[in-house]
């Protein structure tokens, strides 16, 4: 009968040798923070360029030799324009409203043959011509710079291009104005709602092309 080996049942087995190092696998965690370090910056990175870019897409600056010369004919901040036309119609030239306000900056045909009239331009246009980009964001930013100098205040003319010369009305009343200048309340909640988002839009522009 074969003899038992002790020695073969109670031997050690034999150890390998490890395939890395201590120090090489102290370097290959350093090298994977530094990595993931990275890697986390990078993704910042995109995710602060990705936000910008889409809140690009959302406030364009379309029209944009339109909204400039108009800005430099009626001393008016092109994110203003921008911003009321954004509000106004989305940046849709073929926007009408149920009130049959048009294009861009939504004009009125009655607001449009008077402001012709105010600029001794009677008959020049139709109403059809507020579907041009370049007629409607000129009136319209007129029509602006008229009510910022009929008011002396953003604020007023923001919105009076909304609700008419009734801001008059609204300054006069205590309830409304403690300056009679500037309106620490808005009566109309379409016109309230329209100047904050007036103001907001601005706000984005001037942070994501002006600042």
């Amino acid at each position: 009968m074969a003899q038992y080996s002790q020695n073969r049942r109670y031997a050690p087995r034999r150890r390998t040798k490890p395939k890395k190092s201590f120090k090489t696998l102290v370097v290959w965690i350093v090298v994977i923070a530094i990595l993931g370090t990275a890697a986390v910056l990078f993704a910042v990175n995109c995710h602060s360029r990705t936000a910008a870019d889409l809140l690009k897409i959302s406030y364009p600056q379309k029209y944009g030799e339109y909204v400039s010369k108009a800005a430099g004919d009626y001393n008016l901040p092109p994110e203003l324009i921008y911003a009321v036309i954004r509000t106004e119609s989305g940046f849709n030239p073929d926007a009408e409203s149920s009130a049959g306000a048009r294009g861009l900056m939504q004009l009125m045909p009655s607001s449009f043959e008077w402001l012709q009239e105010k600029r001794g331009e009677t008959g020049k246009y139709t109403s059809d011509s507020l579907f041009d980009p370049a007629v409607n964001i000129d009136y319209g930013a007129y029509l602006l710079r008229y009510f910022y100098d009929c008011y002396g205040t953003e604020q007023c003319a923001v919105a009076a291009y909304n609700a008419g010369f009734v801001v008059s009305d609204w300054l006069a009343d205590p309830n409304y104005s403690t300056d009679g200048v500037t309106l620490s309340a808005i009566p109309y909640p379409e016109t309230s709602n329209y100047v904050e988002k007036v103001e907001n839009a601005k706000s984005v522009y001037i942070e994501l092309y002006y600042s």
